[in-house]
């Protein structure tokens, strides 16, 4: 879980959110108003808001509109949580049953961290003995009750 959480609030204009995406290697925000989440803005929902390259508007009618237009307006407002004593197996089943790669964390309302894809990446990797000195022991054995017990 990442603690220290990077947020907008809902009037956030959609180009500085995106600019706070972009220099922070950021995926997606949370949008919090007094204190509370009330929201979570990401790449696909900026992506879906901003116009069609077909569009007919110039360069400069598209920048106008994208600094009019605040988070608040595009956000996913029903947020998927988890509570900060959930364990990261029950977020990570949450993550997949839902299809989404982030989970805010949450403790009355009120944001304490949030869980992403690749928090999961690393928990796996840190539990799995990944880039450490040791062996790993790989055993094929038929798919029957005891057969560890029978065979040792």
């Amino acid at each position: 879980m990442t603690k220290r959480v990077v947020y907008v609030s809902p009037e956030t204009t959609v180009v500085t959110a995106a600019d706070i995406i972009r220099d922070k290697g950021l995926r997606r925000l949370p949008v919090i108003e007094h204190d509370k989440l009330v929201g979570l803005i990401t790449e696909g929902t900026m992506a879906e808001a901003s116009p069609s390259k077909a569009t007919s508007l110039s360069i400069y009618e598209m920048n106008y509109l994208l600094n009019k237009t605040k988070v608040g307006d595009i956000m996913i407002k029903n947020v998927l949580t988890v509570s900060k004593y959930a364990n990261l197996e029950d977020a990570t089943y949450i993550m997949l049953q839902n299809k989404v790669g982030v989970l805010p964390v949450v403790d009355n309302d009120q944001i304490s961290g949030i869980i992403t894809d690749k928090d999961v990446f690393r928990a796996f990797l840190k539990i799995s003995g990944y880039g450490q000195a040791g062996i790993r022991i790989g055993l094929e054995v038929p798919d029957n009750p005891r057969v560890l017990e029978k065979n040792c």
